[in-house]
């Protein structure tokens, strides 16, 4: 993981915006391609999520509170990821869909009333470090909680088992 990402507000999502709709139960036995699985990502509720997440260079997800609630399908999070989302932004996030997304490499900052505050297609860059969410289009910045040293290392490996692989501490 880098220390910033520049990229635009791909989507904004409403409050509980749920992993079934980020990608349908009916599709969890398709397998574990990602990639073949991303173009169902959103479908029932923004049906162009993928086909407009391929235009943009760093696609990001912006949210209101309690996204990823619902299921604990680890499918959510790597579909959005097969997308190409390099991040995710939320007021806040489901708990088991917050673990997930940090097991699997995708970083996600909460951010105070952070869907009111962008709109599609504004530019923004996430400093990591120090806590900053500049909007670039806007001219404002938006102060989130830093993630902590640990959680940017599993960030930057790749996610959780790469982290543990490197370190030692898992043996497949």
């Amino acid at each position: 993981m880098t220390e910033t990402i520049d990229g635009k507000v791909l989507r904004i999502f409403s409050a509980d915006t749920n992993t079934d709709e980020i990608i349908a139960g009916k599709f969890k036995y398709d397998g574990l391609n990602f990639k073949k699985l991303a173009v169902h990502a959103f479908e029932s509720i923004d049906p162009e999520f993928y086909e407009d997440s391929k235009k943009l260079k760093e696609p990001i997800v912006v949210a209101a509170r309690n996204f990823g609630c619902g299921s604990s399908r680890e499918q959510a999070p790597w579909v959005i990821k097969a997308c190409g989302v390099p991040l995710v932004v939320a007021e806040s996030f489901a708990r088991i869909f917050y673990r997930n997304c940090f097991n699997i490499g995708l970083p996600l900052i909460e951010c105070e009333g952070i869907s009111s505050k962008v709109d599609q297609g504004d530019s923004l860059e996430v400093n990591f470090e120090h806590g900053i969410l500049f909007n670039r289009t806007k001219g404002t910045e938006h102060e989130f909680m830093p993630l902590p040293k640990f959680m940017q290392e599993i960030l930057s490996a790749g996610g959780l088992v790469s982290y543990l692989k490197e370190r030692g501490g898992y043996n497949e």
